[in-house]
């Protein structure tokens, strides 16, 4: 469509208009001014609210070769600011429900009351309240995002250390994570933005991209983030969203640092999730925050030891059951001296008054150790405050 005939449409609308820019593409659909979407080709028609163009404007976010439409809120006198881009602008007296309206009347066939951003929204509602009752659906429904999807699916979800207020930051930080995921979708809901990203490979765990860069724009924006697995059943969607969600809690609320800046993936915190699934069921069947219950008497003997002697022989276990039985990686993650880590294993054997099973029982200690973690760090629970009349050696 030329800018001349939908001009004419408009005409009854339109307050002050420039229009340098001969073609626009309505008949492609309509986009809102918020969220702004990656650089869209020439022609594309954006619309909303004189509010939300102020941000767009005043922050420079501006497309060559493309039209706004943007829409009076009230009866208060405003002005269509000039600008030395090549941008179409028409300023109207209209509300943007309005102009939607009125849009589909006479480009019929594409619907206009939607925008990509509402798009997102109402999908994303679906997969969280589980509305979805097959794949099919959920594939059909993708095929109406911008950009397709790839076999591997991943949900990337980022949060700022506080909610954001600021429309200018928001528009700031789309804008770079859409630079930084090209031809990705991407949204903002709530107070969180999701990432749907796809990979045309397998990937175990680390996704197709740089997390050296991923990382330095985490930290430019004060933002986190959580990834999950990559999975090829888009159905499961809301539990990878989930997973990537609970990544940020654990990591933060365990003091247990991610391996990369800023960036929690589900793969470090797998584990601490399945204890975080076992303990909320713990507690509803057995009435109590005593997670010690579900640990080996050897651990808790030890817990009680530390306590009472201000001393560390928990960690010590949980760190060299952690590297394997390696004493060299062990003794460098605790900072001590490879002696000291043996002298310190001895001393184990010397509390518990036998030689722990390190071999048959490798996976329990460990895992116990991670439930007696989860207990003091995240639940923010000591273990002796759930039964306070017991001592060391009662079990």
């Amino acid at each position: 469509m030329t800018t001349e005939e939908l001009s004419k449409k408009l005409n009854h609308l339109i307050l002050d208009y420039q229009n340098p820019v001969p073609y626009c593409t309505p008949e492609d659909g309509l986009r809102f001014f918020i969220p702004l979407p990656a650089a869209p080709v020439q022609g594309t028609v954006f619309a909303g609210s004189y509010s939300d163009w102020e941000e767009v404007y005043q922050n420079g976010m501006l497309y060559d070769g493309c039209t706004y439409l943007i829409c009076r809120e009230n009866t208060t006198q405003i002005k269509l600011p000039r600008t030395e881009k090549p941008v179409n602008l028409f300023l109207l007296n209209a509300p943007v429900p309005v102009l939607l309206r009125y849009l589909t009347d006479f480009l019929p066939g594409k619907s206009m009351t939607r925008s990509t951003a509402q798009m997102f929204q109402d999908f994303w509602t679906d997969i969280l309240s589980l509305h979805f009752t097959s794949p099919k659906q959920v594939e059909e429904r993708m095929k109406d995002f911008p950009f397709p999807m790839h076999t591997y699916l991943a949900c990337i979800v980022i949060r700022r250390t506080h909610p954001i207020r600021d429309n200018a930051c928001a528009l700031e930080i789309q804008q770079a994570l859409q630079n930084f995921f090209p031809e990705t979708n991407l949204f903002l809901s709530g107070n969180e933005w999701i990432i749907l990203f796809s990979q045309k490979n397998y990937t175990s765990d680390r996704l197709n991209i740089s997390y050296d860069g991923f990382s330095e724009l985490l930290a430019r924006f004060h933002l986190y983030a959580g990834i999950s697995y990559a999975s090829r059943f888009p159905e499961l969607l809301r539990t990878l969203y989930f997973t990537a969600a609970a990544s940020i809690d654990l990591g933060k609320g365990l003091s247990i640092p991610p391996y990369e800046k800023r960036i929690y993936t589900y793969q470090q915190y797998n584990a601490y999730y399945i204890i975080h699934l076992c303990a909320q069921n713990f507690m509803d069947l057995h009435k109590t925050e005593n997670l010690i219950y579900l640990t080996h008497p050897d651990t808790t003997l030890l817990y009680y030891y530390d306590l009472e002697n201000n001393t560390n022989l928990l960690d010590v276990l949980y760190t060299y059951l952690s590297c394997e039985g390696n004493i060299n990686q062990t003794s460098k993650l605790l900072y001590m001296h490879r002696n000291t880590v043996l002298n310190r294993l001895n001393k184990i054997t010397s509390v518990l008054h036998h030689d722990p099973d390190y071999g048959s029982n490798h996976f329990l200690l460990l895992l116990s150790c991670m439930i007696i973690k989860y207990q003091q760090n995240y639940m923010k629970r000591n273990v002796d405050d759930c039964f306070a009349s017991r001592r060391f050696g009662d079990y």
